[in-house]
C-alpha cells in the first residue's frame, strides 16, 4: 500500500468492472487513464464551483431621496 493519498496508483484506487471500464473509455477518447481521471476531477470541479444565477427578477437600486 502506498504511503500516502498522493502515491497511489490508479490499479490500487479502482478495480476490477471499473477498472476495464475506464480501460474501454480512454481508449475510445485516444487519452491514457490518468489524463482521463484528471478530466472528470476537473468537470467536477467546474460544476460545484460555477457560479450559480441569482433567483428572482432583478431590481435597480434605489438610494434615498
Amino acid at each position: 500500500m502506498a504511503t500516502s493519498q498522493e502515491d497511489m496508483t490508479v490499479g490500487e484506487l479502482v478495480d476490477g468492472e471499473d477498472l476495464e471500464f475506464l480501460k474501454a473509455l480512454a481508449a475510445e477518447r485516444g487519452v491514457n487513464i490518468p489524463e482521463l481521471i484528471k478530466e472528470g476531477i476537473q468537470l467536477v470541479m467546474r460544476r460545484r464551483t460555477r457560479p450559480k444565477p441569482m433567483k428572482g427578477t432583478l431590481q435597480a437600486f434605489r438610494g434615498k431621496d
